[in-house]
């Protein structure tokens, strides 16, 4: 079962700052501490639209996931979700500013470390109330052109991924892991975003991935990655758990289930999580208490140890 009984907020603002990965036009984003549980909520500063973090506004989710409302799209949050979920932050204000009303979130190093170091310095703290989970009860699925992914009762938040490439440098690598925030910290944050070398020149001629480079992205070419090293052997697959942690969020609440993924991605994400909430028979609502979760007590500040990549 998750570590935290409390709804979780920051115990400190945090701004980042950087460049998107598609268009390469700077941004800057400020985690702002929730006063009482809101869930995640973003707040594009020059229009003042707020977008809360739901499937009810996902937008173009193929390369990357997006929010839009009201004339505003907010691109590639997934990361940042990503470490709030993998660090069980569910109450935030997220204030975006850049260019326009069309914004990407910094890509920093393609991974979710450095939203994940920022948080752990600025520590986490409780808020009055009890934590609510999206508890599935029977199994969900969702199939695409031999994708797949599923979800079904768990005692907790545990992921199975694998994905499968013709390209022999990348190959197949499967990942099955219980998500905590000890280990989101230590097995998942580092990982980067990846991409197959024959991509580059289509996505560039498209304009897209204007913004990328090896400093934030593993590029795998026909004889391995063009990279130095890898931060781990299947950071790849990693990767993918990186990003549906952060594109669950789109539940709007913490989930208690296990995830099975084959080849899916951004797409079939958030279709899982429309299809699990529009089969209300398949999840209730559940509470955590002391009593549910043993040795569950939250401190008020949460800030282990980083783990140096290798």
């Amino acid at each position: 079962m998750p570590r935290a009984t409390t709804p979780q907020t920051l115990a400190r603002e945090i701004t980042i700052s950087g460049h998107g990965l598609h268009g390469a036009r700077p941004s800057s984003v400020r985690l702002v501490p929730a006063v009482k549980p809101t869930g995640l909520v973003f707040k594009h500063l020059g229009s003042g639209v707020e977008i809360p973090v739901s499937s009810d506004f996902a937008g173009d989710i193929q390369l990357a996931t997006t929010l839009v409302k009201d004339g505003v799209r907010l691109q590639t949050i997934e990361h940042l979700l990503s470490a709030l979920v993998g660090l069980e932050v569910e109450h935030l204000l997220i204030e975006i500013e850049g260019e326009g009303t069309d914004i990407e979130l910094p890509i920093l190093d393609g991974s979710a470390r450095p939203w994940m170091e920022a948080i752990l310095e600025a520590g986490v703290r409780g808020l009055d109330g009890t934590r609510r989970f999206i508890k599935v009860l029977r199994p969900v699925e969702v199939e695409r052109g031999g994708k797949h992914i599923r979800v079904s009762p768990y005692d907790g938040l545990r992921v199975r991924y694998t994905i499968d490439f013709a390209v022999t440098s990348l190959g197949r690598q499967s990942r099955e892991m219980t998500i905590t925030p000890e280990k989101y910290r230590a097995e998942v944050g580092a990982a980067r975003t990846f991409c197959l070398e024959q991509e580059i020149e289509w996505m560039r001629s498209n304009g897209l991935a204007l913004g990328g480079s090896l400093d934030n992205a593993v590029v795998y070419g026909a004889e391995g990655p063009l990279n130095e090293s890898l931060r781990f052997h299947d950071e790849a697959v990693r990767h993918k758990i990186l990003d549906l942690l952060g594109d669950i969020a789109l539940l709007g609440a913490p989930l208690l289930g296990l995830i099975e993924a084959h080849a899916a991605g951004h797409a079939l994400h958030v279709d899982l999580v429309k299809a699990l909430l529009a089969e209300r028979s398949a999840w209730t609502w559940a509470e955590a208490t002391e009593a549910a979760i043993p040795h569950a007590k939250t401190p008020a500040l949460f800030r282990p140890t980083l783990v140096a990549s290798t």
